[in-house]
This record gives C-alpha cells, structure tokens and sequence, in this order.
C-alpha cells in the first residue's frame, strides 16, 4: 500500500461521535468522486538521494481507467514530490513521473489536483515544523505548472505530524503521556501560531495565483474545536486547523484500519463534526481501500458510505487510494463506486448507517483523554523551555490574518 497506509492510522484509535438521528436526504447528483494517487514510489536505489525520488508505480493507470474517470467526472489527487517532481530541494533526485501523469490527466479531460509531498528529510506530510518548507512548496508547485502549461485545479496539503504512533497504541490502552514524556514532545504554542500564519500565507499566495488550495486533517483534530483549545495538535506537531483560509478541508474518516472497522456511523460524525465547524467547506475522504482493510476490503462497504454521504450532502469524496481501490476493487468496482455517488440513501437507510459502532465509541473516550492531557500538560512542557505557555484558544487563539477569498474568472 502507500505511504499512508503503511503506518499504523489513529484513526483507528480515535473518533468524533456526533449525534445520530436520521438526516433528510439530499439529492446526490453533485456529489462527485475521486482518488488519492501516485503515492506509491517504486523500490529503486539512489545512492545520496531521498527514497520518494524513485519513480512511481503507474501499473493502474491504464487506458481503461482512464475512461472511467472521464465518463464519471472523477477526480485525481495526484502526489507530486518537492524536489523531484517540481523544484529543487538537495539530496532529491528529478524525476518526470508527476509531470507526465499531469499531462496525461489534462489530455485525457480528467480534473486533476496536487497533492504536495515533501522529502522524507523534511517530514514528507504538512506539519506545524515545516510550515515554511510547505510555503516555499506552494509556490514552486505553482511556478512549476505555468512553466509547464499545465491545468491544476486545485493544491492538496496533508495535515498531519512528524512523530511516531506509539503515544496513540498506549492511549487504547489506558497510558496517557505523563511529566516523564514531556522532554519528547513538543509543547510550543507560539511555534503553532507562527505555523498558522505562515500556512495563510501559503494559502493567500495561491489564492492571488488563482489557485484553490484545501488540506486534509487527522481525524481526532475535532476533539480539539470541541474543547476550544489547539492543544492536541500543538503536542502532535500537526499542520494546524484554523478557521478561514483554506478552500475545504477533508477529515481522514478512515472506517478501515487493518482489521479494525470503525463502521459506517464513525464517517458520519466526522462529516457533521466538519460540517459544524466549516461549514460547506467541512468534508471528507474515505479510506483505506484494500485486500488488507477490515471495513473496506469489500467494495460493497464502500459503495454505502459513499451512498450514506451522497445522502447527507457531501460534495466531493476522496477516496484513499487509487492503487488499493483498483487492486481490491476492479474497474467494475470502481464504476460501482461512482455509481454509489447518483443514489444516496434514503432517510430510512441514513437513520440506520449512521449510528456509532461499539469501537467507535470506545475510540471517543481515548480521543478526549487525550486532548484532555495535552491540555493540561501545555503548562509543564513550556516551563521546561523557560516559559510557560498555556493552549492557543480556538477559533480566536492563532490569528491568520484577513486571507482573500479565491480570485474567480
């Protein structure tokens, strides 16, 4: 599988249970459907040189799935490594793999995204310690696709952190992080808040250029909006979530994690935890799609919880990934897919799929715990750096400044 899904996900841990009740049906023609693609680096050596250098595994992309997502309007979230795809960054190693499957995509009429990636030295997702590594990627990404005359909808940043899981498996269990973990943590909220404004600018950068640009968080971010604080992020390192700014932002409502299925409910309290707080703007993105993926190593299950969030009003569902779709799924499974997007369900059926799972449950009270700790903890970390800190507030704690809306033609 991809990066993603080669790491152990939270998401398995931790959720947002929101209430339940049925949800009138919304007709679900515009809900539109695509992929995360393009992740997959081969295995290759290059002596010196970053391991996403390597090219991309392009097995998928054939004629035939070209065709499909023509026909069907779906989407691509294309991965595009800094320093190898576009710009130049030491110790990576070029490569034309982005660029040929963008041309690709633009002569075949599929609407194509950039989902930015950075080198492995610099963490690879956007988190709060390279927030100027992802600003000086927006740009070059965006110098790079004129340079080439090439059509990008729209810039994908993946807002997660730099750190390993193990703090995630000990709070399953019970073992939240104490004053003997402080010193591995990075408890710093005015780092955070320098991180959010400089994500804006990022962000009011492509919007004077006329690109949209939209970030996919971590699933327990809603813990913290919930709590009025940013302190979890904060501990984690995470890409911050702030109000305004960015175009959308897609929750990992991840369902399927090994053979962990959080079930259906888990991704429709992600979609009206982002739906509250966002507004039309507040979205998802399904995954993981695989042989190996308790929840959705059947299509079937996929198909519903497209079908459930065509029902409540989705707009655009990305689905993580494309490699682990067709090889799972089939083309007739991914046809089965978008077809899932034309007929939501009714409100009958949505009383019934979004009602939380028992583990769905159980991940809420380690998610809020674990909130509930960096909270408190915020004030001892910051001391042992020589000044004490309490959590940025949230909406009001960080300011990003006036950000323009995208400029339309």
């Amino acid at each position: 599988m991809g990066l993603r899904t080669s790491r152990p996900f939270v998401a398995a841990l931790l959720a947002m249970i929101c209430a339940t009740g049925a949800a009138p049906a919304i007709a679900g023609p515009s809900t539109r459907v695509g992929f995360w693609a393009g992740e997959n680096p081969t295995l290759c050596v290059i002596p010196g040189s970053d391991p996403l250098s390597c090219p991309s595994q392009k097995q998928n992309f054939t004629p035939d799935l070209w065709k499909l997502l023509k026909k069907e309007n779906g989407f691509l979230n294309l991965a595009v490594v800094y320093g190898a795809d576009f710009g130049t960054v030491d110790g990576v190693t070029h490569r034309d793999d982005g660029l040929n499957l963008i041309k690709e995509a633009n002569a075949q009429g599929v609407p194509i995204n950039a989902w930015i990636l950075l080198p492995l030295s610099e963490n690879t997702f956007a988190n709060k310690q390279n927030a100027q590594y992802e600003k000086a990627a927006v740009a070059a990404l965006i110098k790079w696709e004129a340079d080439n005359n090439l059509q990008i909808n729209e810039i994908a940043l993946d807002l997660e952190f730099p750190i390993g899981w193990k703090i995630f498996t000990d709070a399953l269990h019970g073992k939240y992080p104490d004053i003997n973990d402080l010193k591995t943590l990075n408890f710093n909220p005015k780092e955070q808040c320098a991180a959010v404004k400089t994500y804006a600018e990022a962000i009011s950068y492509a919007h004077d250029n006329g690109v949209k640009i939209v970030g996919s968080p971590l699933p327990f971010v809603p813990a913290d909006l919930d709590a009025g604080n940013m302190a979890l992020q904060d501990m984690l390192n995470l890409g911050p979530v702030f109000q305004g700014g960015y175009d959308q932002l897609f929750i990992q409502a991840y369902r399927a994690q090994g053979p962990i299925d959080l079930g259906s409910g888990f991704v429709a309290a992600q979609y009206k935890s982002m739906q509250k707080y966002f507004g039309a703007a507040g979205q998802v993105t399904l995954g993981n799609a695989g042989k190996l993926q308790g929840g959705y190593s059947d299509v079937n299950n996929m198909v519903a919880d497209v079908r459930m969030l065509a029902g409540l009003g989705a707009t655009d569902i990305p689905i993580f990934d494309l490699d682990g779709s067709v090889d799972a799924y089939g083309l007739d499974g991914i046809q089965k897919i978008f077809d899932a997007a034309k007929n939501p369900m009714s409100d009958a059926e949505l009383a019934k799929a979004t009602q939380p799972s028992v583990l769905g449950s159980a991940a809420l009270v380690a998610f809020k715990g674990l909130q509930g700790v960096a909270y408190n903890l915020t004030p001892y970390a910051t001391a042992l750096g020589g000044q004490v800190q309490v959590p940025n507030p949230y909406p009001d704690g960080c300011d990003a400044g006036k950000i323009d809306p995208l400029k339309t033609q």
